[in-house]
Order: structure tokens, then C-alpha cells, then sequence
């Protein structure tokens, strides 16, 4: 659902766009990537801060959804930079690419979170307030060793956590509460860069095309998307329109926007 939803999702916002802004076809489906995916952050506090509780699997599942989709939009966004500065190349040039770093990214992610807990619970360190440093060096590993090894690094790192996550582990409780701090603290930090960069007198004249592509994402293009991924899923049709409209954007759109922006396109 969520590899196949951000391809959907991305794929009808950028045909929209064409038509709506006029651009080319490489630059409207990078401009339905950029936007294409959930933020993980914004559905987890949502849903955790409101004590929402839902039937069956529909919770977990919007978890999994919106964690997952994040390395499939990375990697759409990348690959269609990459067809902009190489015309010559073909858009289905990137699907072996894209298959491949997904494949890789996620087996990795596995074993390094199976090898993490063998670690955690075995390495004896002096002090107790070297366990984060040790889970962060962690973290930092399984992304570069996955990106050397032509995988995924972001879809390495999330499969990684959910399984040290569903593991036991000594200081558990106390690496949680750390970590929940540094997501808190990333966000501000990040959201406070990513201000610097909004300049007010520019948004007024491209509101309205940016309401009109917002007002398209989430009525049209994320429900087929929902609707396409879960069509022999036994879900009611309440249920897939709540996973439809739960998918919120966050910072996860505004920093992919910035990588055309580093690419000087």
C-alpha cells in the first residue's frame, strides 16, 4: 500500500499539475513526488495525542503506511532530478533502480535490527548515559552502510527501529523517552531552518494554485491511491476513506521540496 500509494498519488498529482500549471511532464510527476507522501510525525501525534481508537488493524496500518512511504518518495524525487539533468534518460530507466534500492534497503533493515539487539543487550557500557550515544551510532551505521551498499538508508533505519522497538532490550523505557526528545528537538530545529527559506510576498500570488493542487491531493488523487492499494482488502469503505484522509503532510513534503532547490534546477 505504500510503495504502490505514493506511485498513484504521486503519478495524478503530477498529471494534474501538467495540465494546471503548464510545466513538462518530468517536472509535474517531481512535483507530485515532492508532495506524494505522508509524514509519519503528523499521523503518530494525531493519533496518539487524541487517544483515537480504531477498529481491527486500522491504526498500525496507518503507521506502517505513513513510515514506510517516505523512502519511495525520496527515491522518486531523486531519480526524476536525475531525469532532468539527463534527458536521455527514460523514466522506466529508474524502475529497476528503484526495486533494487528497496529490496536491499529493507533486508538490510532487518538484519541490522536483529544485530542491533544482540548488541544493546550484550555490550556492557560503563555508564548508563552511553546507551543513546550507542543507539544513535547505530542509527547513523545502518544508514551509511545501507546507502554504500546501494539500498535504501531510510527505509534501513525504520525497519531497523520497528524491530528493535518490538525487542527487548536493557534501558528501554529511558532510550524511548530520549529518543522521543531528539524527534521533538529535529522537528523544531528543522522547522525553524525551513522558515528561513519562506519569504510571506511569494506566497500570495501562488496560493492559489497551491490550493487547487492541496484541494486535488487530498479529495482525488490519495482516495483512488487508498482505494487502488486496498481493493482486495477486507476493509469497509468508512474504513478506507479514514486511511484516505488520515494520510497528513508535514515537514516530509517541505524538505523533499528542497532538494530540486540543492540540485539548482
Amino acid at each position: 500500500l505504500s510503495t504502490l500509494g505514493v506511485c498513484i498519488t504521486s503519478a495524478l498529482t503530477g498529471i494534474f499539475a501538467h495540465y494546471l500549471l503548464g510545466t513538462s511532464w518530468v517536472e509535474s510527476l517531481l512535483l507530485g513526488a515532492i508532495v506524494g507522501s505522508t509524514d509519519a510525525a503528523a499521523v503518530f501525534a494525531v493519533l496518539r495525542s487524541k487517544n483515537i481508537s480504531m477498529k481491527a488493524r486500522t491504526q498500525p496500518l496507518l503507521e506502517f503506511e505513513s513510515g514506510s512511504n517516505d523512502p519511495m518518495a525520496v527515491l522518486l524525487t531523486t531519480g526524476l532530478i536525475q531525469l532532468i539533468q539527463e534527458p536521455g534518460r527514460s523514466l522506466v530507466s529508474l524502475v529497476p533502480t528503484l526495486i533494487l534500492q528497496l529490496m536491499i534497503g529493507g533486508a538490510l533493515g532487518l538484519a541490522a535490527g536483529r544485530g542491533a539487539l544482540w548488541i544493546l543487550n550484550r555490550m556492557k557500557l560503563q555508564s548508563d548515559g552511553l546507551y543513546p550515544v550507542l543507539t544513535i551510532a547505530i542509527c547513523l551505521g545502518i544508514y551509511a552502510g545501507t546507502t554504500v551498499a546501494y539500498g535504501n538508508g531510510f527505509l534501513a533505519v525504520y525497519v531497523a527501529g520497528i524491530v528493535i522497538g518490538n525487542g527487548e532490550f536493557v534501558h528501554k523505557r529511558s532510550l524511548l523517552r530520549f529518543h522521543n526528545g531528539v524527534g521533538w528537538l529535529m522537528q523544531i530545529v528543522m522547522f525553524l531552518v525551513l522558515g528561513l527559506l519562506v519569504f510571506p510576498k511569494q506566497l500570495l500570488p501562488i496560493a492559489p494554485l497551491g490550493l487547487l493542487l492541496a484541494v486535488f491531493l487530498t479529495f482525488v488523487a490519495r482516495p483512488v491511491a487508498v482505494f487502488a492499494g486496498m481493493a482486495f482488502a477486507k476493509t469497509s469503505i468508512r474504513q478506507r476513506l479514514l486511511i484516505s484522509w488520515v494520510g497528513l503532510r508535514g515537514s516530509v513534503p517541505i524538505i523533499l521540496a528542497t532538494f530540486p532547490m540543492m540540485a539548482k534546477l
